[in-house]
């Protein structure tokens, strides 16, 4: 309804000459797509089996990466970007806003939190059977029901404070936020933002670069139609790893041909910030779903929300941050060297993510709570060794001395 709201105000800013009107329209638009970015993928998972829950939650950032390209196509001069017609593209989103407030009502609600919330096992039961078939349903009321005694078993209450608090919750957290963090340091942004303008750079002409950028778009949906496959095909920790490795190895590559054709006069080199562009749609594309499920899948039902709530606070913090700063960081320092801090934070990422991120592929969330725990464990154990480690070193050192040897 909100967004309904806001395609009306964005209708309607252009005929009563009001940037305010404007401006509210976007950002009721932008306040909701914060909150349902979160609230997608984690509804999605929760109606699908076990077994397809990861492909299910890809599908919310298929569906973003469709809306991209098609909001490029509608936002071409030609079509609805013109002068006279640019309101309508603006209000555009509110006629999948209104078409949901028709088709939501009749959606069955999470059996999950019918259950576990509400306490009503048949409306939980008759939600199941208009998910799945007759033959999944046991299965998938067994699993609901198994779940939910685990997280009633305990006496976790899922408050921002024990999230931030307990140190067993600490290398889930991190992990949450740091693959949203190594997603938004792929450049994906920046990209995505002024991609037209890298066109332009590369000697394309205006109108040419803006029908490029809505090709990368194309291309950048094309190749997220296959993340639904990949995702449980090769699993959650070895696509991420690659996507980022990939993000990183095009962003050296569009460093280096920007560098070549700004500052040595090399011609050439644009081609090869054009191919470096499409590269990194391609690779960004089939691991780009990856981070808006992990916090899903690394939380028991208790703290799912509340971990989901601060991943997606931190990516589109994250989001803000770069898209309003890196227009100015490239004038400062010039395109080529504009992609250094994505590239250096980008390699940090995917060494911390090697070392904290587990696989989620065909595991119950128990199985992947206690996993993430007994590394935890670890690390805080290895912690502990090295800390003890350097006391003692400080102890020898103010007994004996720093010259003197110790006697076995």
């Amino acid at each position: 309804m909100f967004n309904v709201f806001a395609a009306i105000l964005e209708l309607f800013s252009k005929k009563f000459k009001s940037p305010e009107i404007l401006i509210l329209g976007r950002f009721i638009f932008g306040a909701n797509m914060g909150l349902t970015s979160g609230l997608v993928p984690m509804y999605l998972m929760e109606i699908t089996p076990p077994a397809y829950r990861g492909s299910a939650g890809t599908l919310h950032q298929v569906a973003v990466a469709f809306s991209d390209w098609f909001s490029l196509l509608i936002g071409l001069p030609s079509i609805l970007g013109g002068e006279e017609l640019w309101p309508l593209a603006f209000a555009f989103p509110g006629i999948a806003a209104l078409a949901l407030v028709l088709i939501l009502p009749f959606c069955p609600e999470s059996p999950k939190y019918t259950l576990a919330v509400k306490g009503d096992r048949e409306k939980a039961r008759s939600d199941i059977r208009l998910l799945v078939s007759e033959g999944e349903f046991n299965r998938m009321f067994a699993n609901v029901i198994k779940e939910i005694a685990q997280d009633q078993s305990s006496e976790e209450s899922g408050s921002f404070r024990e999230l931030f608090t307990r140190k067993d919750l600490r290398v889930p957290l991190i992990a949450s936020i740091l693959v949203m963090i190594a997603q938004q340091f792929t450049g994906c942004t920046a990209v995505f933002a002024y991609s037209t303008d890298m066109f332009i750079n590369a000697n394309l002409n205006p109108e040419l670069a803006r029908y490029s950028t809505l090709a990368i778009g194309i291309i950048y949906f094309v190749f997220a139609c296959s993340a639904p496959y990949l995702i449980e095909k090769v699993g959650r920790r070895p696509l991420s790893l690659f996507q980022l490795t990939g993000c990183l190895f095009a962003l050296i590559l569009l460093s280096i041909f920007t560098y070549l054709q700004n500052y040595l006069g090399m011609s050439w080199a644009s081609y090869g910030t054009i191919l470096a562009l499409i590269l990194y749609m391609c690779i960004y594309g089939v691991g780009s779903p990856i981070p808006w499920i992990i916090a899903c899948e690394l939380f028991n039902q208790q703290f799912r929300s509340t971990a989901v709530t601060v991943s997606v606070l931190v990516a589109w913090t994250f989001a803000f941050i770069i898209s309003t700063s890196y227009l100015p960081f490239q004038q400062l320092v010039g395109v080529s060297f504009s992609y250094l801090p994505f590239i250096v934070i980008l390699a940090i990422s995917i060494v911390l993510m090697y070392i904290l991120l587990p696989e989620t592929r065909n595991r119950p969330i128990e199985e992947i709570v206690d996993e993430v725990r007994t590394r935890t464990a670890s690390l805080s154990q290895a912690a502990s060794r090295q800390e003890m480690q350097r006391l003692l070193e400080t102890i020898e050192t103010r007994i004996y001395g720093p010259d003197e040897e110790i006697d076995d």
